[in-house]
């Protein structure tokens, strides 16, 4: 018996040497966990996934490797008390006390698991919510900064459109001052075109006196020309009559005399 026990309690001390340091592992994850929910959308927070990652190093498979030690702890140690429970060889008082002590570190052990897999299990519920609360914080800034981006784009076309409005109605004010010197321009012209009219007669009258200034001198001058032919043809014709009446003689009749 002495053997048999021996080789139980190691089995069972080497399950406890195990599952204490598989706690220990469990309980620091679940400090990190905690520490990544309280910082979540931090600067210095994991994300979800790290939470929630339940691979190699994740939280899931130390709790299923904790569960699986603390069924092999107790089934050694139910191993153990029927060693000592034998009727055949009563046990002795530090065997019992030995076995208590297992029983003991069992429920121990089991109470460190219900705990920190209580708290690993409220960081993960704080850090879905606070993840839920910030994505909803995210998706109303990303509306609002929609929303207001759309606004300022509006605000942007309403002031182009003033601003075009603006250059149109300082054209049109231009164009008006053109139309008012125009017309004070026409109106100049008018009045001296009036002047001009006014002083036609006057003008009339002069040009018709020049012009009969201009026909009596060439009245005049037609008088003088034809009178002075006349008088020309006259001469021309007592010169004709003259040679008429005394001729000239002959060069033989003066060689004859």
């Amino acid at each position: 018996m002495s053997t048999s026990w021996d080789n139980a309690r190691r089995h069972v001390r080497a399950l406890e040497t195990a599952l204490d340091s598989k706690l220990s592992a469990y309980s620091r994850l679940a400090a990190s966990i905690a520490r990544s929910s309280s910082g979540l959308g931090g600067s210095g927070g994991g994300s979800r996934d790290d939470i929630d990652d339940e691979g190699i190093g994740g939280y899931k498979l130390v709790e299923e490797e904790v569960e699986e030690l603390l069924r092999k702890l107790e089934q050694a140690i139910e191993d153990l008390m029927a060693l000592i429970n034998s009727p055949s060889q009563p046990p002795s008082a530090s065997m019992q006390h030995a076995a208590q002590t297992h029983r003991d570190n069992l429920d121990d052990y089991r109470r460190d698991f219900i705990r920190t897999r209580s708290n690993v299990e409220q960081s993960i519920r704080r850090s879905n919510l606070l993840g839920d609360v910030r994505k909803d914080i995210n998706d109303y800034k990303s509306g609002r900064s929609s929303a207001t981006d759309a606004l300022l784009q509006d605000r942007s076309r309403i002031d182009s459109s003033h601003r075009m409005i603006d250059d149109t109605l300082n054209q049109a004010y231009a164009t008006r001052s053109d139309f008012a010197s125009q017309r004070t321009l026409l109106g100049s012209v008018e009045s001296r075109m009036g002047g001009v009219l006014n002083q036609m007669p006057g003008i009339n009258s002069l040009i018709t006196m020049i012009k009969t200034r201009r026909r009596r001198d060439t009245v005049i001058m037609g008088l003088l020309v034809g009178h002075n032919m006349g008088t020309a043809e006259s001469k021309h014709d007592q010169g004709d009559a003259y040679v008429t009446l005394c001729p000239v003689p002959s060069t033989r009749s003066v060689l004859v005399q």
